[in-house]
């Protein structure tokens, strides 16, 4: 049953329906992106959770992909719930195991996670400029990939992953997850452009 909304809350957009919602009505729970090929965070209202945490909690139990996994022990950790076996570093299937049974709590509202406060303006703005300065430099560099010299063709792709991994460093640390979504995803495609016309190269 759905709280009396609070006219002061904040206000949040479901990532499924795109409904505007207060925060208490709102549920914070992983998705899997298939853009990054991991889960990230999203937000959903009283009407869309429970389907998006069903299909997350089948896709968890269906894979075998160690990075998938690790990203929803991940999510929780950034909503300050800790997996010690996942920081202990035990084997993906165990991992895994415990994750679904935390997806079932979340179901059952054992665990309810928060948005978190809001960083200050000034911080926003600072990791946004930081964010488009590497990415410049990083395209920069994946545009010089195509005027180097063979020998410095590696060090260009070099330099474009290093200044999107920055990048993709500081929009984590933000808890921008749509830019860290757009930034990986350009991050392997100048991988695979640079495996598929460059590798062997110089």
């Amino acid at each position: 049953m759905e709280a009396p909304e609070d006219p002061n809350a904040r206000q949040v957009v479901c990532s499924t329906c795109f409904r505007l919602v207060t925060e208490p009505l709102v549920h914070v729970i992983p998705a899997y992106n298939a853009d990054v090929g991991r889960f990230v965070t999203t937000f959903r209202c009283e009407t869309c959770w429970l389907p998006s945490l069903e299909e997350t909690r089948a896709l968890l139990e269906a894979t075998a992909d160690e990075a998938e996994i690790a990203s929803v022990a991940v999510f929780f950790e950034n909503h300050g719930v800790l997996v010690h076996e996942f920081r202990r570093g035990d084997p993906a299937p165990i991992v895994r195991k415990i994750l679904v049974e935390m997806i079932d709590m979340l179901r059952s509202e054992t665990i309810r996670l928060s948005i978190g406060p809001l960083a200050p303006r000034d911080e926003v703005e600072l990791h946004i400029r930081e964010i488009a300065n590497n990415e410049k430099l990083a395209e920069a560099a994946y545009d010089a990939m195509y005027e180097a010299r063979p020998h410095s063709v590696r060090d260009c792709f070099d330099d474009a992953c290093g200044y999107l991994a920055q990048a993709i460093s500081v929009a984590k640390r933000a808890g921008l997850d749509d830019e860290v979504a757009r930034l990986t995803a350009r991050r392997d495609h100048i991988i695979k452009v640079y495996d598929s016309q460059f590798r062997g190269i110089g």
